[in-house]
């Protein structure tokens, strides 16, 4: 008997209808996984905002001290702003070898003031952190000078970012200057209340690599000035007799470091600048004329561990930003061996099981989502920034010393392992790399 007209269109219909109601609570379960996914990662992250952190403890044999100081370079007006001031005025953050009152309390993360003005971060609130500095503690020593690091931040962050790292150095007798970077930094407040606020001028673009270079080119001429002003300043305060870190400074033995956009700053300044006795360029990219001047001082790239494949975040990420993931390691190996080519005094030195954020607090403040994304390798926090502690400080301690890093063993510390550029220049050149 023929079918009636019309029965295979029915039949049809209802196994259209039945897939689509199929597909339809498949998206429905998985927007309900993905919404609870996100509300357990929330509420994590929400008490791990609100848990206390202690910072690792230095580990040298000096207690620290901390200072901040308002200056400002009247040789250089402001290329961004004039509404902070005509000139070119800078907030840094001074770490010393200390001795402080008997139980005195240490200093705040982040002054109230500055803390209440930050964008949201993902990581524990700043008056959950305990640091182990106490502001204005006098100088440990009477009549004993010591090194000076400067050091140049990651674009967009504070020099409290990296206090577990300074605070160890300053530990170990070194008086370590963090600059505030105004108008590129989250936020400057100054101390007759001004605030600074990020401005778009003083950052880089969203756009076409071209555009990210050029402008890292000039900003980092900008971030140099503050690096070479500052050097003055602590010039100044060290032959000031009304100061009291009045001779408290070794200026014949001063190191420059940085990391990220900072590594660049150092890189700048250290090619140029004699009072650059040697540097460090932790895990950035060079901007500037670094790579045509080169550097002959010892200078020493930290890195983080380039066997670490992408995280499956980023696995998923498109366009430019996944683009220079995958481009970063490439591009500062290229770029060591360009700048590094009249140097028999570059080294690399690799932190096991980090990657690009390990180098800051957030390795042991973070929210579950930093490692999940990939902005934090598996090392632990707290190993990895010791490592990377002990390479700076053994780095100085030797290139200040007049040794290399391979006459001490120094590539063996706290895993740190560090080869020669030119060796790594050698690697390169092998097929299948």
């Amino acid at each position: 008997m023929p079918q009636p007209l019309g029965f295979a269109p029915n039949k049809s219909l209802s196994t259209g209808i039945s897939v689509l109601r199929t597909v339809l609570i498949f998206v429905l379960v998985m927007i309900l996984l993905g919404v609870t996914t996100i509300g357990l990662m929330g509420l994590v992250v929400h008490f791990k905002e609100r848990r206390e952190v202690e910072l690792p403890k230095p580990s040298g044999p000096y207690a620290v001290g901390r200072s901040l100081f308002d200056w400002t370079d009247r040789s250089r007006e402001d290329p961004y702003s004039s509404s902070i001031g005509k000139y070119r005025e800078l907030m840094v953050w001074l770490w010393y070898p200390a001795a402080p009152a008997l139980g005195a309390a240490p200093a705040e993360y982040i002054p109230v003031a500055w803390a209440a003005k930050l964008p949201w971060r993902p990581m524990t609130i700043p008056a959950k952190i305990r640091v182990h500095a106490v502001a204005d503690a006098p100088l440990a020593g009477k009549d004993k000078s010591y090194p000076v690091l400067v050091f140049s931040t990651g674009f967009g962050n504070l020099p409290s970012d990296y206090t577990s790292v300074i605070e160890d150095l300053a530990s170990r007798g070194y008086v370590v200057l963090g600059i505030t970077n105004t108008f590129s930094a989250p936020i400057v407040r100054f101390p007759d209340g001004r605030v600074a606020q990020h401005l778009d001028a003083a950052s880089f673009p969203r756009g076409p690599i071209e555009a990210v270079q050029s402008t890292g080119d000039r900003m980092v001429k900008v971030w140099a000035g503050d690096v070479r002003f500052s050097l003055d300043m602590l010039a100044k305060m060290n032959a000031d007799p009304q100061n009291h870190f009045y001779g408290r400074f070794d200026m014949q033995k001063v190191g420059l470091l940085g990391h990220s956009f900072g590594g660049a700053a150092t890189a700048e300044v250290c090619s140029t600048d004699p009072r650059c006795k040697a540097g460090i360029d932790l895990d950035g990219d060079l901007f500037g004329g670094a790579l045509k001047a080169g550097i002959r001082q010892p200078f020493l790239f930290i890195l983080s561990d380039w066997r670490l494949g992408p995280s499956w975040v980023q696995k998923t990420l498109s366009g430019v930003s996944l683009r220079r993931m995958k481009q970063h390691q490439s591009d500062i190996e290229r770029e060591m061996q360009q700048v590094c080519r009249d140097s028999s005094e570059c080294w690399a030195a690799h932190i096991q099981g980090t990657r690009h954020f390990n180098f800051t607090d957030v390795a042991v403040l973070y929210s579950p989502g930093m490692k999940l994304s990939g902005f934090l390798g598996p090392v632990n926090g707290r190993k990895g920034l010791a490592a990377t502690a002990s390479c700076i400080g053994a780095f100085f301690d030797d290139a200040f010393n007049g040794q290399s890093p391979t006459s001490s063993g120094l590539g063996q510390q706290a895993g740190c392992h560090y080869s020669p550029v030119s060796t790594m220049a050698e690697k390169t050149t092998k097929p299948n790399r």
